[in-house]
């Protein structure tokens, strides 16, 4: 039969094991908020250089778009 002391100690170990776990659980929720954080930040990053490529992207087609247009002007005249 236990005695009332035991059954202390029992419990007294699981106390200690639970405080242990809230502990390792806020640390792990500390690193995965600050892994969150780090990760929107990049997100934002990436999505301000694709807007930066898009508009990269659109003054290099207008710009081929114009000497398209030019070389077939000429390509116009030199048939006429």
């Amino acid at each position: 039969m236990s005695s009332a002391y035991d059954k202390f100690s029992e419990l007294e170990t699981r106390i200690h094991r639970t405080i242990e776990l809230i502990r390792t659980t806020r640390q792990e929720k500390e690193c995965v908020e600050n892994e969150l954080a780090a990760a929107r930040a990049h997100i934002l990053r990436l999505e301000s250089e694709v807007q930066q490529l898009r508009r990269e992207r659109d003054l290099v087609r207008d710009k081929v778009e114009s000497l398209l247009e030019n070389l077939a002007e000429l390509t116009e005249e030199s048939l006429v």
